[in-house]
């Protein structure tokens, strides 16, 4: 049984009449004919019975109809699913990030813009160390992710989106808290804080060698996995931090966040997602996100 088969079926039924279900349905009537007598054939029942003007429906034709009815209505559903899917208006959409990305500018704008233009799509949303996320891109459990200074590999887009500074965070009894600005020659032999470098290699680097000109021989004298763990420290007044300065948005109460201006090192966010098959709903995410982006970054 074909699909239009039941189309055909359902025109007549309703019309009980072959000419004009022919003219509805934009099919020569002696075609239209050939497959109604096909579909009793295959289902064993004669469906309809031929009047001098029109057809009516056999007792089994109507039985049939009412069956049928349904199923018409979930093809219907299932043809305009399968088109919204294909044009990325519906699916499902796994996005890993890193939280700090998204407490303000193209993260969450784009988010935002995302789930009013394509409300049929499930937008999960994974907060994911940069390591965590590239390994989930390599195996297929995210669609995209939002990163900060990943590294390039195959298999994996990378798109530049925006460049965040680093600011100085310091516990509020410290005597550098009041300080509009901070140099970094003011951080030889100050206490800090910093990443482990498996967790952001190019940040550890590039801080390294920027307090390292600046006379920091110290290193640092803890190090975590990440900035939530940092201003904990920060904030029970064990020491600095050099950290995203999307994290004054959010302040630990006994953290002070002071500019650092002659630190010229950039945190560069990127999208990254998987080459390969296309996916309609990614797209329109990656579309969304790069009309947004700083040409800065690029």
């Amino acid at each position: 049984m074909k699909l239009s088969q039941i189309r055909y079926f359902i025109a007549i039924a309703e019309l009980q009449h072959f000419g004009r279900a022919a003219d509805l349905l934009r099919i020569a009537q002696p075609a239209l004919s050939r497959q109604m007598k096909l579909l009793e054939d295959e289902i064993g029942v004669t469906l309809f019975e031929r009047l001098p003007r029109g057809v009516r429906l056999t007792p089994a034709g109507e039985v049939f109809l009412t069956q049928l009815k349904p199923v018409e209505a979930r093809i219907e559903r299932a043809v305009a699913a399968a088109r919204a899917a294909a044009s990325g208006a519906e699916g499902q959409l796994s996005l890993g990030l890193i939280e700090v990305s998204a407490w303000s500018g193209i993260v969450p704008q784009t988010i935002q813009e995302f789930r009013q233009r394509f409300a049929g799509v499930e937008l999960n949303l994974l907060a994911m160390s940069s390591g965590e996320q590239m390994a989930a891109l390599r195996t297929g459990k995210l669609d995209a992710s939002i990163i900060y200074n990943p590294q390039p590999e195959p298999g994996l887009t990378l798109a530049p989106l925006a460049l965040h500074r680093l600011m100085l965070a310091v516990p509020a009894g410290d005597p550098m808290a009041d300080r509009p600005t901070v140099r970094m020659a003011d951080l030889a032999g100050a206490p800090l804080i910093g990443f482990r470098r498996a967790s952001s290699p190019q940040m550890y680097d590039d801080v390294t060698a920027a307090l390292t000109a600046a006379g920091h021989r110290g290193g640092f004298h803890s190090e975590m996995t990440n900035e939530s763990d940092i201003l904990a420290l920060v904030n029970s007044g064990l020491g600095m931090a050099i950290v995203n300065e999307n994290q004054r948005l959010r302040p630990p109460p006994a953290v002070r966040f002071i500019p650092v201006p002659d630190l010229d090192v950039r945190l560069r966010l990127c999208l990254v997602w998987p080459e390969g098959a296309p996916s309609p709903t990614r797209d329109r995410f990656i579309d969304l996100m790069l009309a947004r982006r700083d040409p800065a970054a690029a």
